[in-house]
C-alpha cells in the first residue's frame, strides 16, 4: 500500500481505516495462527476482539464457545464480519455483539476474561494502546497483542507508515505487580501472496492478569 492512498487523512485514523475496507472488498476469512496457536486451550469466557476487521477472529472464538464483544472503526469492515457471522451455525452468530467504534477513544461498558488485538495499527502511540487494552482485562483473564514486528520487511513496505511494533512497546506497558508475560517472542511463518511465497515476522506477547489495577 503507498503512502498516498489516503493523504487527506491521517494514516491508521478511523476515517483512513473506513477507507482502507471500502478500497479492499475482500477480507480474511481464516483465523489468524498465532491466535490459534495461544488460545485453542484456553476455557471459553468473555472476550473483546479489539480491531476485529472482517470478523475471522471473532467467529473463531465464538464457534469455540466465547461470548465475543467485536470492535472496528470501520463501519464497513463490520458489515463484512457480520455477514460472515450469519454464514455460521446460528448459535455462533448470537455470540458475537458487533460495534462499530474507534478503540483510542472507546470505553468498555465491562472487563474481559480475554482482549485480543490483532494487527492493530491504532492512531496514537501503541504503549499507551496496549495501556487501554490491558485495562479491559478482568482479573485472572488473558492479554494477546500480536503485530507485525520490526523484521516483518513485507508489510512494512506495504503499510503508509511504520507498522511494525516491538516487545518493549507490549511488555512495557504490562506492569510487574499486575501482569505475567506468559509469551513475548518473534516468530515467522510462510505465507503464499502473489504467486510468491514470503515470510512474515510477526510479534506475539501474551500476558495473565495477576492482580487488579
Amino acid at each position: 500500500m503507498s503512502n498516498d492512498t489516503h493523504a487527506e487523512h491521517p494514516a491508521f485514523s478511523a476515517h483512513w481505516w473506513e477507507q482502507h475496507y471500502q478500497a479492499h472488498p475482500t477480507g480474511h476469512v481464516s483465523p489468524g495462527p498465532q491466535l490459534v496457536a495461544e488460545l485453542a486451550d484456553l476455557p471459553p469466557g468473555a472476550a473483546l476482539d479489539a480491531g476485529c476487521g472482517t470478523g475471522a477472529d471473532a467467529v473463531w472464538l465464538a464457534s469455540r464457545g466465547w461470548q465475543v464483544t467485536a470492535v472496528d472503526a470501520s463501519s464497513t469492515a463490520v458489515d463484512r464480519a457480520e455477514q460472515l457471522a450469519a454464514q455460521q451455525e446460528p448459535a455462533v452468530a448470537q455470540r458475537i455483539t458487533w460495534l462499530t467504534a474507534d478503540l483510542t477513544s472507546w470505553e468498555p461498558a465491562q472487563r474481559y476474561d480475554l482482549v485480543t488485538s490483532q494487527y492493530v495499527h491504532p492512531d496514537l502511540p501503541f504503549g499507551q494502546f496496549v495501556a487501554r487494552l490491558a485495562a479491559a482485562v478482568a482479573p485472572a483473564g488473558t492479554l494477546l497483542i500480536v503485530g507485525h514486528d520490526h523484521a516483518d520487511t513485507h508489510s512494512a513496505a506495504h503499510a503508509p507508515q511504520a507498522a511494525s511494533i516491538g516487545l518493549d512497546a507490549v511488555v512495557g506497558s504490562l506492569p510487574d505487580a499486575q501482569w505475567e508475560v506468559v509469551v513475548a517472542e518473534s516468530r515467522s511463518r510462510e505465507v503464499h501472496h502473489e504467486s510468491k511465497q514470503l515470510t512474515i515476522h510477526d510479534l506475539v506477547v501474551r500476558a495473565h492478569r495477576t492482580s487488579s489495577p
